[in-house]
């Protein structure tokens, strides 16, 4: 079947790609690379999420095993997902907020420390409601937090293209949002695609990006609305 085997062969790429580009792993792609490869690879970014979102769950659930303590594990997934993607979203947030703001006032700083801080504490609150809570979240808000800016960026796309990349992005959510909703229920998954939702478009809709500057907020939408899953999800939990 050689057209099931190029149509791997191409998903096989653009996962590739994704992973390039959103995290360190660093897949073997053969070249030439095309622009319309490299452009079409973005709607699997929320599948580079599966691995960032798998290895934050091993470690929390290893942490917090040897350690017992909550807090301990959150912050050790979050380093662990900070060494595996070269802290690319929290430096596009932190650049995002210091061109929003006076350079002289340190709101990246401020902006990165609120949310890093409220990431950890959501974290650490979901785990003492129910473990199966934590992983399935922590899982499913690594997968959407990255579907949320390529939302963000074709909200009003009509191209087949654009459309293109927010339905293969949507199908990579599928299966995460399945398991929140499987481990605490529809109003689980309900709340933290609401308050996803809503930070998102609050983000997007009320700030206005500097020139040069759309590639930060790509990392502060997907910053933002991982938290605020989080957030939703503890508020459910």
């Amino acid at each position: 079947m050689p057209g099931f085997r190029d149509t791997l062969h191409l998903f096989g790429r653009r996962f590739a790609l994704a992973l390039q580009s959103s995290t360190r792993v660093r897949a073997p792609v053969e070249a030439p690379v095309e622009d319309d490869l490299l452009q079409s690879s973005t709607g699997h970014i929320p599948g580079a999420g599966w691995l960032v979102g798998l290895a934050a769950c091993l470690v929390f659930a290893l942490t917090s095993l040897l350690v017992g303590q909550a807090t301990a594990a959150a912050i050790a997934c979050t380093v662990a997902t900070v060494l595996l993607t070269g802290a690319q979203n929290e430096s596009g947030l932190f650049r995002f907020a210091d061109r929003m703001g006076r350079r002289d006032a340190g709101w990246g700083a401020l902006a990165l420390f609120l949310v890093l801080g409220g990431k950890l504490a959501l974290l650490a609150a979901l785990a003492d409601r129910a473990e199966a809570a934590v992983i399935t979240a922590l899982f499913a808000g690594q997968v959407v937090s990255r579907f949320a800016p390529l939302v963000a960026a074709h909200w009003l796309d009509t191209r087949e293209a654009a459309l293109r990349t927010l339905r293969v992005g949507a199908l990579w959510c599928v299966v995460p949002l399945a398991l929140l909703a499987f481990a605490g229920g529809v109003a689980f998954l309900v709340a933290a695609l609401l308050a996803c939702a809503l930070a998102g478009f609050a983000l997007v809709r009320f700030t206005a990006p500097p020139e040069g500057a759309r590639a930060e907020r790509t990392g502060a939408v997907q910053q933002v609305c991982e938290v605020a899953f989080y957030f939703g999800a503890a508020i459910a939990a």
